[in-house]
Order: structure tokens, then sequence, then C-alpha cells
């Protein structure tokens, strides 16, 4: 089975920690985005961005990862944002009702 392209890039500036995703996030790569997570904790984060605006596909565990970083920066008083996918990557966010719940912004 092929694995599918997935990318991330994580950067700091101040107290923004920004974790920027292209290709596919999909349950075979949460744990390099968990762990990027993990590592900014203890770090003085007020606003966690997700970059989502070069995602492709984002599945069901994908989403549920981004929904678990919310609940955990709302516990630590740190804001989250979400910059929306385009195309099919999105669609999750509208089906599930999650982009009610989370912080969106439009891409560029």
């Amino acid at each position: 089975m092929e694995q599918a392209y997935f990318s991330l890039e994580v950067q700091r500036d101040g107290t923004t920690l920004c974790l920027r995703l292209t290709g596919e996030f999909d349950w075979a790569v949460i744990g390099h985005v968990e762990g990027a997570l993990e590592k900014a904790r203890g770090v003085a984060t007020e606003q966690i961005v997700f970059d989502l605006s070069a995602l492709e596909f984002l599945d069901l565990a994908g989403l549920k990862t981004i929904l678990r970083a919310n609940e955990r920066a709302q516990e630590e008083r740190s804001n989250l944002t979400v910059v929306r996918p385009r195309g099919k990557a999105n669609t999750i966010f509208a089906l599930t009702r999650a982009d009610q719940t989370l912080a969106m912004v439009d891409g560029r």
C-alpha cells in the first residue's frame, strides 16, 4: 500500500505556534501532529494556528486530533484557530459541524 503525501511544518513566533499541514492528514500521521503539540507544551503559547490551507484530505482521526488540541488549548487558556482547507478537506468540518465549534478563518 502506498503512503499518502503528508508534510508538517512547525513555526513559532513569540507566543504563537503555527502548524502548517500539507497533503493528507489521516490516522497514519496523527502521531506527527500530536508529537509537535506535545513538544510545544510547557512553552508559553497564547495562540495555536492549524494552517490547513494546503491540505488535500482530512479524515475523522485528523479532525479528532484538532478537536482535542482545541480542548487542551482552552484548558491552558490559549486560543486555537484553524485556517480553513479548500475542497474535499473542508467537507468534514461541515458534515460534523466542527466548524461551529472551532475558530475558523479563510486562507489566503
